[in-house]
This record gives C-alpha cells, sequence and structure tokens, in this order.
C-alpha cells in the first residue's frame, strides 16, 4: 500500500518492494525507516528535499499512515468452536430416546 507524507513542499512516498530489497531511500528517510522497523521500502521525493526538516517530517507522516492498516498478524485471536455438525451430533446423540421403536 502506498503512503504518502506532506510537508511544505516536500512530498514523500513510500511504495513496497519485495523482500530482500533493503530500503531505497536517500539517508534521512533510510535512517527513520530503519528506526521504524520498516525492511524492505522504495522511496520517491518530490520538492525542495534540501530543507531536512520537512523531508524529515514527510517521511514522517508517511511512516505514521502505515499503522492506519489493520494487516493479519495485528487481528485479534478468535478461539473456534465445534463446527456446526458436530454441534447437532453431540445433540441428537444425547437426547436420542434409546426405548423408542424405530
Amino acid at each position: 500500500c502506498k503512503v504518502t507524507g506532506k510537508c511544505g513542499s516536500v512530498l514523500v512516498r513510500l511504495i513496497p518492494a519485495p523482500r530482500g530489497t533493503g530500503i531505497v531511500a536517500a539517508q534521512v528517510p533510510k535512517k527513520l525507516l530503519t528506526m521504524a522497523g520498516i525492511e524492505d521500502c522504495y522511496t520517491s521525493a518530490r520538492g525542495s528535499t534540501c530543507t531536512l526538516g520537512n523531508f524529515a517530517k514527510a517521511t514522517y507522516l508517511a511512516i505514521q499512515q502505515t499503522y492506519s492498516y489493520l494487516t493479519p498478524d495485528l487481528w485479534p485471536e478468535n478461539p473456534l468452536g465445534k463446527s456446526p455438525f458436530q454441534e447437532h451430533a453431540d445433540y441428537l446423540q444425547s437426547s436420542s430416546n434409546p426405548g423408542a421403536a424405530r
């Protein structure tokens, strides 16, 4: 999921990369992405990136947007109960009358 961050004239775009690619970025975003724990990412920047404060803040805002995605590793654990077939089979077995005619 491509995310963007903007501060001043600087627009930073984070693009997911295949595993093992590493971080393909300038020095400022590379340090921030490394501290954020991102391992594989391409970056794209537009605007006046020589203003390091805006460049760093735009990168931070892009990283902040990645936390809005709910990935499968963040899903809550839901224990599975019995299947409907098993529940009904158990009910029928417990409520069966052994003396009834067939």
